[in-house]
């Protein structure tokens, strides 16, 4: 699940660096900041995903995700303006459209991640928990029946006298 978060991030911020650095360019913006807008609110994602998906793993409520939510779907949101702005400007809706897929798969992702990663937390440990129940004995009935079958496990393991090696010569004391 990570690894696909990190990887439609990844896409999405190397799709959207060209985007950006092209309508930077194209708006009279120094060439030498024109590579930086982009690089800023994409580790804004980046860092607002990573905490999210922190904060969800620990079991945080709704409503301590919330402002950090609120935060990366506006910078999703900006992702997508920066990266139809140019084709729109052009009267290339086609591209535009195209260019809205990865920053509405982040806003998507921005939505969908966390809750889904608490679902799956808690998916996991109920699995595990159950997985521990079945292993361990509950009831003294139980446990003493495990106990019982334990100890003749270890009796059946013992050498019966009929086969043991004599270690004495016979007729000593």
């Amino acid at each position: 699940m990570t690894l696909i978060m990190a990887a439609v991030v990844g896409l999405t911020f190397l799709f959207g660096f060209g985007n950006v650095w092209t309508l930077a360019l194209r708006l009279g913006v120094p060439s030498w900041v024109a590579p930086l807008v982009a690089p800023a609110v994409d580790l804004s994602v980046l860092g607002l995903l990573l905490g999210t998906r922190y904060l969800a793993l620990q079991g945080a409520s709704r409503e301590q995700l919330r402002p950090a939510r609120r935060l990366l779907v506006f910078s999703s949101l900006m992702t997508l303006a920066l990266n139809v702005t140019d084709p729109l400007l052009a009267g290339q809706n086609g591209k535009a459209a195209f260019d809205a897929v990865g920053p509405l798969l982040l806003i998507g992702w921005a939505e969908v991640g966390p809750g889904l990663l608490q679902a799956i937390s808690r998916a996991e440990g109920e699995v595990s928990s159950e997985f521990e129940r079945a292993e361990a004995p509950t009831s003294p009935a139980e446990r003493a029946a495990a106990m019982m079958e334990q100890d003749r496990i270890n009796v059946d393991l013992v050498p019966s006298p009929r086969h043991t090696v004599a270690t004495t010569p016979p007729g000593s004391p």
